[in-house]
């Protein structure tokens, strides 16, 4: 009885010691952030990070705008404009990146997000407010790929 508990416990601790956590990417900060508490500007502000700060990534929204990030004891959203990680030798914001960067898609949802991550910040009791106003905005674009997108064309005269 003592030998499959014993193989049972050296397996579970291989598993979270030694197997990759792929949720999880180093990120660096590009110039100093706020961090909020949903992926849009107008969430409250959880904390501020200065510029090359590491954070983890958890996962970025489906168009890479925004991503979900843990800096510390404080977890919140950040522009991807702001984060950059390493890809093919050199430094990548996510935004530019995108899905190409084989980062996790994250979905928000508020309730869920804020009653895991908030209850003890000033502006949580406003949480029907929030989340009566995330609902009414508008859709979000998808994430293009910068190097395709068009330019406008020069012409010759």
């Amino acid at each position: 009885m003592r030998t499959p508990l014993k193989l049972l416990l050296a397996l579970v601790i291989f598993g979270t010691t030694c197997l990759p956590h792929a949720a999880a990417e180093t990120a660096t900060t590009t110039t100093s952030v706020n961090v909020r508490s949903g992926p849009e500007n107008v969430f409250p502000t959880v904390t501020w990070l200065l510029s090359g700060t590491r954070v983890t990534v958890v996962g970025c929204v489906a168009n890479w705008r925004w991503c979900d990030v843990i800096a510390g004891r404080d977890r919140g959203w950040v522009y991807s404009r702001f984060l950059s990680i390493p890809f093919n030798g050199s430094a990548v914001t996510i935004l530019n990146g995108g899905p190409n960067l084989g980062l996790p898609e994250s979905e928000f949802s508020l309730g869920e997000y804020w009653d895991t991550h908030y209850q003890r910040k000033h502006w949580f009791g406003r949480k029907a407010y929030w989340q009566k106003r995330w609902d009414r905005r508008a859709p979000q674009r998808e994430w293009r790929d910068p190097s395709t997108r068009s330019r406008p064309a020069i012409s010759e005269q």
